[in-house]
């Protein structure tokens, strides 16, 4: 019975011990698959953060690089380029120039907008909409898109495409460029695919088991992969068993891809076979409970556990740290970035849109102070001339050597910006009195005289310099810089090397200036400008030889227009040409009518602006023979003493060109510039003027009486006709009569009239006292 007893005693035992056993399994199993699931749970948490990271870094790459080509397709160089294509100006004036700042620009670009010291923009391509391609910082001149889809964009923002050629696909960035409200050309950037690989992959390590694509219109861009091959190796080379995320990058067409192995398919001990064979011992253990007995101590499980904690928490770890110096890098990164954006790379200083919102700031603190802003708006007189002559390394070096210049005679209060090319902006807060701008003014003045240095020679800048005052001259940052450049302006009609205070008269000048601009155009293309005819008398017979062609404006708004006052603007403006070829066809049009009347020859003036474009200039004159039958020898071209002082070989040649057709060539209002006979048998003239300023005071004056004496003298040594302006006294014809003086044309004859009246003094070949009388 005892044994009988001790035996159940020893079954109850095994019974309890294996029931107790088989809870434990069940609970170590259960334990083991909440630890798996946790474990893939948190394994998919980080996952999708990391990949979320990666698109977040994306996202603002794209948009930093968006705000480039922004910034870049509506600076003052491109602005400036389709402003002189617009106005006509050709690849040697202007335009050629406009062109290399815009070059520069790009290539500046290009070179300076680098991550980890790689460049983030492979090239840069300015194309114009008919295909040609205007600007382009490498060699080789593929659009690869077709420009013609893009000409009605209905959206002005940028866009992002991808591009596949020779089985690589490139990421683009397209930015139209607008001039005047008008889209004039693609701005197109290529980004540097691997500098977006590397930071996508700055996490990423052998041992990590992923994949990333980045998916596009035009295919798959391959990122990252230690995945396929691990898996390859182990004979279980498929993508569907792992962990996969497909993210959109925001504000682009592309799309982020990610396949990681699960944290089950790393380990023998998390996996699903793992679990199994747990399962599995369950059977043996219940049949040989002793031999479990003895392993308990040995808890597979829980070590297994333990090792695999210890394995992610220093993966987690490595993670964290470079994580952590990821950002670091990155908040440098944006910090340079921010930098970059708010300064002018060249000087240091702050940009046109930083030194505008410190102009806002010291404004809102004046307004709240009740205290006076002084903004200056400096400009560097002549400083193209430098940079066209010694080239853009020398100007940079003037550019910085200035605003050192500049620095060191303001307050560190004070904001000194640089608006763009050779202007600056300098911003006074707490302004005491007009005193003390004046005192700034003349002291900035007075920094240009000393010399600048250059190769070992010595260069002189001056300055132009508009001051306008808050808030008697405007309320706002506009404002205010609008009217310190209206002063400015007007320092640089009186003769630069000087500082002017804005005030109202020079913006109603500027505003007169800007109408009459608009009112011209229109009077050109409504064809309500008028030549009148002034004639050209052989003193020695009192007849009419030929008629000087004087353009006149009469219009609706202002009345009439001196000459001297629209003729400079046209030049200003590029309207000369059109004004000089309405001339050129009126006149010799006109002239070939009188010829029935009476021969005589038609005097056309020309703007030394005109003879820049020499060729056209020459196919207008040969346009307007042609079109009119003029005979050539009938057209006298009159020219200024400026054209010839400073000519180039092409004038030469055209002037040439002009006699050998048999024009007659005219210096006119000679001996007011700086005559000189070495142009006088340089250059191929028949005749010349004397100006009327040496007939004004001819019977009183006796030094300008001699002066006409050896103007005439010395035309009949070098075999020159001479016509003399400003007749208007008797005696004056008499004496330059007695003198051998050939030609003369004044009031005492007629003034300058309209074709029809000048054909009435032709066709009854009036003498000059009948002519006085019917201009009476």
């Amino acid at each position: 019975m005892k044994k009988r007893k001790q035996k159940l005693s020893s079954s109850r035992l095994i019974i309890i011990a294996a029931v107790l056993l088989a809870a434990y399994l069940v609970l170590i199993l259960a334990v083991t698959n909440l630890g798996q699931t946790r474990l893939k749970e948190s394994q998919y948490r980080e996952l999708n953060l990391k990949v979320q990271s990666y698109t977040s870094m994306l996202e603002y790459f794209f948009y930093v690089t968006n705000d480039e080509i922004k910034n870049l397709a509506s600076d003052k160089e491109m602005q400036t380029f389709f402003a002189n294509l617009a106005s006509g100006m050709s690849m040697k004036y202007g335009l050629g120039a406009s062109l290399i700042n815009l070059d520069r620009d790009l290539i500046a670009l290009k070179q300076s907008t680098t991550i980890n010291k790689k460049p983030v923009y492979r090239r840069f391509m300015l194309v114009g909409y008919d295909g040609a391609i205007i600007s382009n910082t490498s060699p080789y001149q593929d659009i690869s898109f077709d420009i013609t889809q893009y000409k009605n964009m209905k959206s002005p923002d940028m866009m992002i495409r991808t591009v596949k050629k020779s089985g690589d696909i490139s990421i683009q960035l397209i930015k139209p460029v607008k001039y005047g409200g008008k889209a004039v050309a693609l701005l197109v950037a290529d980004i540097n695919k691997q500098v977006i690989i590397d930071q996508l992959t700055v996490q990423e390590y052998a041992e990590s088991r992923s994949r990333m694509d980045l998916v596009a219109d035009s295919g798959n861009i391959f990122i990252w992969d230690s995945l396929t091959a691990s898996q390859e190796a182990e004979g279980t080379s498929t993508l569907v068993n792992n962990l996969y995320f497909e993210m959109q990058i925001k504000n682009t067409p592309l799309k982020l891809r990610s396949w990681f192995e699960p944290v089950n398919e790393k380990d023998i001990f998390t996996s699903g076979w793992f679990i199994a064979g747990l399962s599995f011992l369950a059977f043996p253990v219940i049949f040989g409970l002793l031999y479990i007995f003895k392993i308990n101590s040995a808890n597979i499980i829980l070590r297994t556990k333990f090792e695999e904690s210890n394995k992610q928490h220093r993966a987690l770890s490595e993670k964290n740290v470079r994580l952590t110096e990821e950002i670091d890098k990155r908040k440098i990164s944006e910090e340079k970035l921010a930098y970059q954006a708010s300064h002018d790379a060249l000087t240091g200083l702050p940009n046109r849109k930083y030194g505008n919102e410190r102009l806002e700031q010291e404004l809102f603190r004046a307004k709240r102070n009740n205290t006076n802003v002084l903004v200056m708006y400096i400009d560097l007189d002549n400083f193209k001339q430098i940079n066209d002559t010694l080239g853009h390394l020398a100007g940079d070096q003037f550019l910085k050597l200035s605003t050192s210049r500049l620095l060191g005679s303001v307050r560190y209060s004070d904001t000194l910006a640089r608006l763009g090319g050779d202007e600056f902006l300098l911003v006074i807060p707490d302004l005491k009195d007009l005193k003390s701008a004046k005192l700034l003014a003349t002291t900035i003045v007075s920094l240009f005289n000393k010399p600048f240095f250059w190769q070992k020679q010595e260069f002189f800048v001056s300055t132009s310099i508009g001051l306008s005052v808050f808030p008697q001259d405007g309320d706002n940052a506009q404002q205010l810089l609008a009217s310190a450049d209206t002063a400015m302006y007007r320092v640089k009609q009186d003769g630069r090397n000087a500082f002017s205070f804005y005030n109202t008269d020079m913006n109603r000048d500027v505003q007169r200036t800007l109408e009459l601009d608009g009112r011209l155009r229109q009077a050109i293309t409504n064809d309500s400008l008028e030549l009148y005819y002034q004639p050209i008398i052989e003193l020695e017979s009192n007849q009419i030889v030929g008629a000087e062609a004087l353009m006149r404006w009469n219009d609706a708004k202002f009345g009439f227009v001196s000459p001297e006052e629209f003729i400079p603007l046209a030049e200003k403006n590029g309207l000369i040409h059109q004004l000089g070829e309405l001339a050129i066809n009126k006149a010799c049009m006109q002239a070939a009518e009188w010829q029935k009347i009476s021969p005589l020859q038609i005097s056309i003036n020309f703007s030394s602006v005109q003879f820049r474009y020499c060729d056209k200039l020459f196919k207008q004159i040969c346009h307007g023979l042609t079109q009119s039958g003029l005979p050539a020898d009938k057209l006298d071209i009159e020219v200024t003493e400026s054209l010839l002082i400073d000519h180039s070989d092409e004038v030469v040649t055209l002037l040439n060109k002009l006699q050998s057709m048999g024009a007659q060539l005219t210096i006119d209002d000679f001996g007011t510039g700086y005559s000189s006979l070495s142009y006088l048998h340089k250059f191929p003239f028949n005749k010349l003027k004397i100006d009327r300023t040496f007939l004004l005071n001819m019977h009183a004056n006796d030094a300008d009486r001699e002066l006409v004496n050896a103007i005439i003298a010395m035309a009949k040594a070098l075999n020159l006709k001479v016509v003399a302006e400003g007749i208007e006294e008797q005696w004056n014809a008499d004496y330059l009569r007695f003198i051998n003086c050939e030609y003369g044309q004044g009031y005492l004859y007629s003034k300058p009239v309209p074709a029809k009246e000048f054909e009435l003094l032709l066709s009854h070949k009036l003498k000059p006292m009948l002519c006085e009388q019917l201009n009476s």
